[in-house]
């Protein structure tokens, strides 16, 4: 079995009971740690701005002034689970496996593992680097929530690198869409279905109307919609239904294209109030904005370089989902995400090789030997 200290942290980290917006005992355990290998750990208060009890955690190992600082970024919490993670070893595949009644929490225990394992080998090390910033937020899987609050003014550093992407080690994202999140809830009047039905204003069939003239499914090669949940009624056929809620979402790598689907979604809005003569509550919440980074930008070359010295085959592509990146290249922080070797991330399939996890930690440290 392996012996490795990040294998350890792992096993640990993974079986705490977290979620989103419930983060305070792995946030404690991990802030302990990065005292004990010499960093300066702040916590802020996005907890309370996010309906929390935790906040994201900032710390820094001082290095060479001489030498560009950088930036490692996770994320502490996971999706829904039930709280007992039960890790399983797999000896044929050398992975660690969820058990199948819930998640692993690889999405993203093993970007804060990678994270500390390279603190721990660069402390070890004579290797000068610069400081080497660290940002551990909370609720990334409530729509890239945490990192919105972090202040982006306190970051020296002008490259990060986010330890959070699906995919073996190699992989990097260079890029991930724009999203938007809808939200229409529409009244109308409520009646006797028998007696007097024509008093009544339903909220179904107009719902019904507005989801007609929504853009769904893929839009363009750059832009995906979806219509994912409608609410409505209950279990009496005899009332008129008075109130649906429709939630929608779209995505886009494009910003000319990401602008133009917002307008679409809020386009039909008064046009069904005037028609069915109901009332519509629309919200639009854009949870963060695209990013895209060239290959032969600095951030990624010292990444390509770091592999290079390991023998790590690159993979440079998209993601499909938004991460911390979004907001710190949002920011002015040029940030790829990087990935540990996850897979079935947010399923009870979810499982990481190993090999993978153990090769990341050392990609790290190897990143920021390679600043200059």
């Amino acid at each position: 079995m392996y012996n490795e200290q990040i294998i350890k942290d792992f096993l640990e980290l993974v079986k705490l009971p977290v979620q989103s917006r419930s983060e305070r005992i792995i946030a404690d355990n991990v802030k302990n740690k990065l005292i004990a290998l010499g960093l300066e750990v702040k916590e802020d208060e996005t907890g309370e701005k996010v309906g929390g009890n935790t906040g994201n955690i900032y710390a820094v190992l001082k290095g060479s002034p001489d030498i560009e600082p950088i930036l490692f970024s996770a994320h502490l919490d996971r999706v829904k689970n039930n709280e007992k993670i039960n890790p399983i070893y797999d000896e044929e595949n050398k992975t660690f496996k969820a058990d199948g009644e819930t998640i692993l929490a690889a999405d993203d225990v093993s970007g804060i593992c990678t994270v500390l394992d390279a603190l721990r080998r660069i402390t070890a090390s004579d290797k000068p680097h610069g400081d080497i910033e660290v940002a551990f937020s909370v609720c990334e899987e409530a729509g890239v929530l945490g990192s919105k609050y972090f202040d982006f003014n306190a970051f020296k550093a002008r490259k990060a690198y986010v330890f959070d992407a699906p995919g073996h080690i190699g992989r990097i994202i260079l890029q991930a869409p724009s999203k938007c999140k809808f939200t229409y809830k529409i009244h109308g009047k409520s009646a006797h279905a028998g007696n007097e039905p024509e008093k009544g204003i339903n909220a179904i069939k107009a719902a019904s109307a507005l989801i007609m003239q929504l853009p769904d499914n893929r839009q363009s090669p750059y832009t995906t919609t979806n219509i994912s949940t409608i609410h409505a009624g209950t279990n009496s056929t005899n009332v008129v239904c008075d109130y649906a809620e429709i939630l929608a979402e779209a995505r886009s790598t494009n910003d000319k294209e990401f602008e133009e689907v917002l307008q679409k979604f809020a386009a039909p809005v008064k046009e069904i109030e005037e028609k069915y003569g109901v009332t519509i509550e629309y919200n639009e919440n854009v949870m963060y904005y695209t990013f895209k980074i060239e290959p032969e930008e600095e951030v990624v070359q010292i990444a390509l370089k770091a592999m290079n010295k390991l023998s790590i085959e690159p993979v440079l592509n998209a993601g499909g989902g938004g991460m911390d990146g979004n907001h710190f290249n949002r920011h002015g922080i040029k940030a790829i995400g990087i990935a540990p070797g996850y897979f079935k991330n947010h399923t009870p399939n979810e499982h990481i090789f190993i090999e993978d996890l153990i090769t990341c930690g050392k990609l790290a440290a190897e990143i920021a030997w390679s600043v200059k």
